[in-house]
């Protein structure tokens, strides 16, 4: 891809309307000192020192902040609680232009939140809010109505799963392939066999789950395709990602890395930039070869879930054409 097809699809993606679904959630970073030796007055137990909290989008959140920052119309379809940590996930939206208006509000759950203590510089024993609740999918219907009403308003859609109970189950994957076409991607922790009619992306630990230790990962991808007669979208940390369906392969290597990286959120990245150009008509080796770009640049970025701009992939495609 040369830097004026580059160019070319950087502005067509600022005209696309994506849809997102799934399990949307609030990263909230602290830095954290349990050892201050001082004693609550209150309590005669010892006081833990927090400072610096961060928020961003988390799940399906950071997926549709990575499209937003690429210039993506989003529309987010999900659920959160009527609570502070909802009322944040809704500010931090607004602020990056997500459309929330499905987004729902239901005070019966607690919004999903990963409470990430950081103790220089390292994630700690992390603090969950409303990642299993119980009353999640009494209310996943509406969400999906919500969708397959205005489905055919997007020029790509976005399914994904995370937690421990999801928004999803295998019901409602089933019905929602069954409208929302072929241009859309699922990323799916743990309801990848049911994503029988879509684009489904798997990271490697996913893919030994499904087709078993094997080190040919080639030969083992393209059985497995052979099998679900679909596409698959395959990611591989330092060896890249691998798009197979029926009748193409593409192996995308990946940049070669510099300096520390933090690989939370990367696969979000891959799934938000290879959408982008694909939802344009990019070939697939434009679009395995634009999240590369994406994905390189959001990785570097330390204490944080990444995301890439558009003048730095272009940046880094100048870069890594003349290197």
């Amino acid at each position: 891809m040369n830097s004026q097809r580059l160019d070319a699809l950087l502005a067509q993606i600022r005209t696309l309307r994506i849809a997102v679904i799934g399990d949307f959630a609030l990263d909230f970073y602290f830095d954290y000192n349990p050892d201050t030796a001082e004693i609550s007055v209150e309590t005669g137990k010892e006081v833990q020192h927090a400072s610096k909290a961060k928020t961003y989008l988390g799940g399906a959140g950071n997926v549709a902040k990575n499209l937003a920052l690429l210039g993506v119309q989003v529309d987010a379809f999900g659920l959160r609680g009527d609570d502070v940590f909802g009322r944040e996930m809704e500010h931090i939206a607004h602020g990056l232009n997500i459309n929330t208006r499905q987004l729902q509000v239901k005070s019966e759950i607690d919004t999903p939140t990963y409470s990430k203590p950081m103790r220089e510089g390292i994630e700690d024993k992390r603090l969950d809010f409303g990642t299993r609740n119980n009353r999640f999918q009494q209310f996943t219907p509406e969400v999906i109505h919500a969708l397959s009403s205005q489905v055919k308003e997007y020029d790509w859609i976005i399914i994904n799963e995370q937690f421990q109970i999801p928004l999803l189950d295998p019901t409602h994957l089933d019905y929602l392939q069954n409208f929302i076409g072929t241009n859309a991607i699922a990323d799916l922790r743990s309801l990848g066999p049911h994503a029988t009619q879509t684009l489904l992306k798997v990271n490697e630990a996913e893919l030994q789950k499904i087709i078993g230790v094997n080190t040919e990962i080639e030969a083992s991808i393209q059985s497995w395709v052979a099998k679900r007669q679909k596409p698959v979208l395959v990611t591989l940390g330092e060896q890249g990602m691998v798009y197979a369906s029926p009748t193409e392969f593409h192996w995308q290597k990946a940049i070669p890395l510099h300096g520390p990286i933090d690989t939370v959120g990367a696969g979000d990245m891959v799934v938000a930039g290879f959408s982008a150009a694909k939802a344009c008509g990019a070939t697939i080796e434009e679009a395995c070869e634009f999240a590369s770009l994406a994905v390189h640049i959001s990785i570097h970025q330390i204490g944080e879930t990444g995301y890439a701009s558009p003048d730095a992939i272009r940046q880094l495609h100048h870069e890594h054409t003349i290197a």
